[in-house]
C-alpha cells in the first residue's frame, strides 16, 4: 500500500508539521526519544510519508527525527505499511494526511 506520489519536498519538515499538527504534539516530540505510543505512532506515520513521497533515503530521515538510526527508519515504515493493510483506522490517517500534504504541495489548502 506504498503511497503512489512523490512530492517536491526533499525534507521531512513538511511531513513533520503535518502530522504533528493532525495528533496535536510538536514537532520536538515527533524529534525526541519519547516512547509514549502517543509520539511513536505520529513519529512512524511521519517517517513513512517522508520516505514514501520523498526521494530521502533512510539515513537523511533519521538525522531528521532527532538523530535516529536508518534501522529505527526501516521499521518504523514497516509497521506503517503493516498497519494501513490491518486496521483502516490507520490507512484512513495516512491517506488524510496524504492528501493534505499533496493539496499543500500545490498551494490549494
Amino acid at each position: 500500500m506504498a503511497v503512489r506520489h512523490r512530492l517536491k519536498w526533499s525534507q521531512s519538515k513538511p511531513f513533520q508539521l503535518a502530522v504533528a499538527e493532525y495528533f496535536r504534539i510538536s514537532v520536538a516530540e515527533l524529534k525526541e526519544n519519547d516512547t509514549t505510543r502517543a509520539v511513536v505512532i505520529p513519529r512512524q506515520i511521519a517517517m513513512y510519508l517522508t520516505k514514501q513521497m520523498t526521494e530521502a533515503s533512510l539515513p537523511e530521515i533519521g538525522r531528521e527525527f532527532g538523530g535516529k538510526h536508518h534501522t529505527t527508519v526501516m521499521h518504523s515504515i514497516a509497521k506503517i505499511d503493516e498497519q494501513r493493510r490491518t486496521d483502516a483506522a490507520t490507512n484512513k490517517v495516512v491517506e488524510t494526511l496524504c492528501g493534505a500534504l499533496m493539496r499543500a504541495e500545490h498551494g490549494t489548502l
